[in-house]
């Protein structure tokens, strides 16, 4: 399943898993995934710009509800099908390998990251007056700021992998 952002909304709508092998296939759903997240990432930057004074408390509820699970199954999306695929084809690149092992660390600070941002979110969506509006900003554009650049490399650094040589 894949969650799209539309209408202020992420969405649920589940792709069958990849069968293995084919290139296209792994990095066809880590397409899929990156716009998914930069989605997620649109999702709360407008939470993050209507601080102080136009917070949408459903939309702070809802991004509460999907964010930790969102990014979690991305995540494990990405290393299960995708970077598994690179390890499999590109056996002993350690260049490949530290890469891939600087993505995964990444992913592990995002997913706490979500956890912190999620009881934050659950906090405004509640209407809680003691949430301070400058530090839920900042630990927003932190975390979209962060997730973008993630997605950013891997699609700069994966790019390369799927270009065909000559």
């Amino acid at each position: 399943m894949k969650k799209t952002f539309e209408d202020g909304r992420i969405r649920s709508r589940l792709d069958p898993a990849p069968r293995r092998e084919s290139v296209a296939e792994p990095f066809a759903w880590l397409a899929r995934a990156h716009e998914e997240q930069l989605a997620l990432c649109n999702c709360l930057e407008e939470i993050a710009d209507s601080l102080p004074a136009e917070i949408d408390q459903q939309k702070c509820l809802y991004a509460a509800k999907v964010l930790e699970p969102l990014i979690r199954e991305m995540h494990s999306g990405e290393e299960n099908l995708v970077f598994s695929w690179i390890e499999r084809t590109y056996r002993g690149d350690p260049t490949l390998g530290a890469t891939l092992e600087r993505l995964k660390y990444e992913h592990c600070e995002d997913e706490c990251f979500a956890e912190e941002l999620t009881e934050m979110l659950e906090r405004l969506g509640a209407a809680d007056q003691t949430v301070n509006a400058e530090t839920a900003g900042y630990m927003l554009r932190g975390f979209f700021t962060s997730l973008r650049r993630h997605v950013g490399f891997e699609q700069e650094c994966l790019r390369s992998i799927t270009a065909p040589v000559g």
